[in-house]
């Protein structure tokens, strides 16, 4: 987890640093911008690297056999992913330069949007979202005159008619429900929830009432509850002194209503809400399970079987009842294997260790399960 969120940290930091990045020149995109055999895919990935421009998309089947992959040479820092029925969408953290692939036939497309901030030309992003047939991410423009801002880019996945809108503050995740806009934005002091009409960009926000060491930290930080309910996961991200909570707020008042905290050692990493109960997945490869009221009912940990000080986990997904958590290798070892995929059953507890191969070295994994 410590390594983990240091890589994080050197992300935030290297957003400010984009101008310096390195253009790789012997990256070429492959002609094609195309994967194959889709409908044997089970994983897609994006290997990059933290600083320098190029990357490489792989499907890989159930087994983690290499399918086929394309480079791209514009790509930097991929770290959020989601997907739609249609369409997987990766969003690089250092670049305005995000792309989607095609789940049925495997095309890669790049999606950029130009920021409407005269300030910055390369502006990365902290996140992608699909949400009721809306694609939502953010354009990170930073410290401004007028205080951190962000940006929220926003459409319909079957029209692609784009709209955009500045808001006060680092914009950390957002999606849309009840023909609404729900996102998150903070500064270095406190966190606040924004309701925001899609058609009028009529906005109303308040600041969430909880210490100003808790933070939100990725895409899947935010979810609809139910009809009447957000909510939202936040860790210490000062000291990491204090328990991660979930935080319940009033989607129309957006007053918080309650807040559950985690148990001690339980930083909380993803969370994913089914009909019936709430999956919670921490960082150090803990489970927690609950009921829709957010009463408990169980709690385990994923065998990841960490090797050496080398390994660490990288990415979760949940799905189908599964967690999906892939383990990344500083390095390949000598056969080329670069992470695992830990495959496991909540309800069964059975696992399966899936190995991915790459051709080199990358510093960054982002991954999406196929569904």
């Amino acid at each position: 987890m410590k390594y983990f969120k240091l890589l994080v940290s050197a992300c935030a930091i290297a957003l400010i640093c984009t101008a310096c990045s390195k253009r790789q020149d012997a990256v070429v995109d492959s002609p094609t911008r195309e994967l194959s055999d889709m409908k044997d895919s089970k994983f897609a990935v994006v290997y990059s690297q933290v600083m320098d421009r190029g990357c490489e998309m792989v499907n890989y089947d159930n087994e983690g056999k290499r399918l086929s992959s394309i480079t791209m040479k514009d790509c930097v820092g991929f770290t959020s992913s989601t997907q739609s029925n249609n369409n997987i969408y990766f969003s690089s953290n250092r670049s305005n330069y995000h792309v989607s692939l095609n789940k049925k036939t495997g095309k890669v497309e790049p999606l950029s949007t130009k920021s409407l901030s005269k300030s910055t030309d390369d502006e990365g992003a902290f996140f992608i979202n699909y949400y009721n047939g809306y694609i939502l991410h953010d354009i990170n423009v930073g410290f401004t005159e007028d205080g951190l801002v962000g940006e929220l880019v926003y459409w319909k996945e079957d029209d692609n008619d784009k709209n955009q809108v500045k808001l006060d503050g680092e914009l950390t995740t957002a999606i849309f429900e009840d023909r609404k806009i729900y996102a998150i934005l903070s500064n270095d002091e406190s966190v606040t929830v924004s309701s925001l009409d899609p058609k009028t960009h009529k906005e109303k926000r308040k600041e969430i009432d909880m210490d100003s060491v808790f933070f939100p930290d990725n895409n899947e930080s935010l979810k609809s509850l139910n009809n009447k309910e957000l909510l939202v996961a936040v860790n210490d991200n000062v000291d990491s002194k204090k328990n991660s909570m979930l935080v319940i707020l009033d989607k129309k008042t957006l007053d918080t209503k309650r807040k559950i905290v985690m148990d001690d050692g339980f930083t909380i990493y993803k969370t994913n809400i089914d009909k019936d109960k709430v999956t919670i997945v921490s960082y150090e490869g803990d489970v927690k399970k609950f009921n829709r009221d957010l009463k408990e009912i169980s709690s385990e940990k994923i065998p990841l079987n960490l090797k050496s000080e080398d390994e660490h986990l990288e990415e979760v997904k949940i799905l189908d009842g599964k967690v999906f958590a892939l383990v990344k290798m500083s390095d390949r070892d000598k056969d080329g294997i670069i992470g695992r995929i830990i495959e496991y059953n909540i309800e069964s507890k059975d696992s399966k260790e899936i190995s991915l191969k790459s051709d080199r070295d990358w510093e960054m994994t982002s991954l999406e399960v196929m569904k």
